[in-house]
């Protein structure tokens, strides 16, 4: 049998694990994170879904949230799981399953996915936003993932779009995240339907997608909150733009799934901001790929190795 390459996706919710042949998957593993519980659990649940796939494979790609050193296959620090803190997580797989494992940041490995199999299949100069519990980016530059001096390079969710601005959760204020993570978009439709009461939405258990689906059916605070979402990505959008030139920027993650009433604004305001708009060439889309594209990304990774290459 054809030998795959495994690709690992790893959140604090979930681990998501499949044995990968270009771009088909076989074997899906989805498995609840138990994050919570502790770096040994992690580790163990990490080893497991390896188990289960190992024996057809050739190589390992892991795609982990957090400050990741791929060169020394080191997991820095990750916020979403406890305890990760200067973690040799490639040398710990190899170890008990003798395969190349290599490590990257989750960002990166969902912009590997879609820039070979999705939304910028085609490009070589990309930069992909995700947004969800925070904002994440990730970019290829001249046809190579851009990972910076310390391996630290796209982490734009805590770039400052307004120094007087709310704290961050890292302590930081008026970064990007502080104002399109999906718990300050919830807190800010809450806020708005604070003073002015009127709401079509069930107010238990509220998330952004929820929002979204209101908005689309017209209601006002909802389209409100969306516009002004897509104002704050507009702006890091624009930054994005006059800094690295992309063909393509790519939006992820579940809010992208709003549609119009999230890219229109964003598309509106980064035209509007950005130096020399009538002039440049590019596009801002809604990524395609959905939850496959860190699994294909970190196989893609993994595979790099094998060829004795860098992504």
């Amino acid at each position: 049998m054809k030998k795959g390459i495994i690709g690992i996706d790893i959140g604090g919710t979930n681990i998501r694990a499949a044995l990968v042949f270009g771009r088909h998957m076989k074997h899906r593993l989805n498995i609840e994170s138990h994050a919570r519980f502790g770096i040994d659990r992690s580790i163990q649940q990490i080893h497991s879904a390896v188990a289960r796939l190992h024996k057809h494979a050739s190589a390992i790609g892991i795609g982990i949230a957090g400050i990741i050193d791929s060169r020394a296959g080191v997991v820095r620090y990750s916020p979403n799981l406890k305890g990760w803190n200067n973690v040799p997580l490639a040398r710990m797989i190899n170890q008990t399953f003798r395969l190349p494992t290599r490590v990257l940041n989750d960002v990166n490995a969902i912009c590997l996915g879609e820039w070979t199999f999705g939304a910028a299949k085609g490009y070589r100069n990309v930069f992909l936003f995700t947004l969800g519990t925070g904002v994440g980016g990730a970019a290829i530059c001249e046809g190579k993932l851009l990972v910076g001096a310390n391996g630290f390079a796209g982490e734009f969710g805590h770039t400052t779009i307004d120094p007087a601005g709310p704290k961050c959760i890292c302590g930081q204020q008026g970064h990007l995240e502080r104002y399109v993570g999906a718990k300050y978009i919830v807190a800010r439709y809450r806020n708005k339907l604070k003073r002015q009461r009127s709401s079509s939405i069930r107010l238990q258990n509220l998330t952004p997608e929820k929002i979204a689906v209101a908005a689309k059916k017209g209601d006002q605070i909802a389209l409100e909150v969306f516009s002004e979402t897509g104002y704050y990505i507009g702006v890091g959008v624009a930054n994005i733009l006059a800094l690295l030139d992309p063909d393509i920027v790519i939006i992820s993650g579940g809010i992208a799934r709003a549609g119009r009433i999230l890219m229109d604004p964003i598309r509106k305001t980064a035209s509007r901001l950005v130096l020399g708009a009538e002039h440049r060439r590019y596009k801002i889309v809604a990524a395609r790929l959905g939850d496959d594209a860190g699994i294909l990304g970190a196989a893609l990774f993994a595979k790099s190795a094998t060829k004795n290459r860098k992504v």
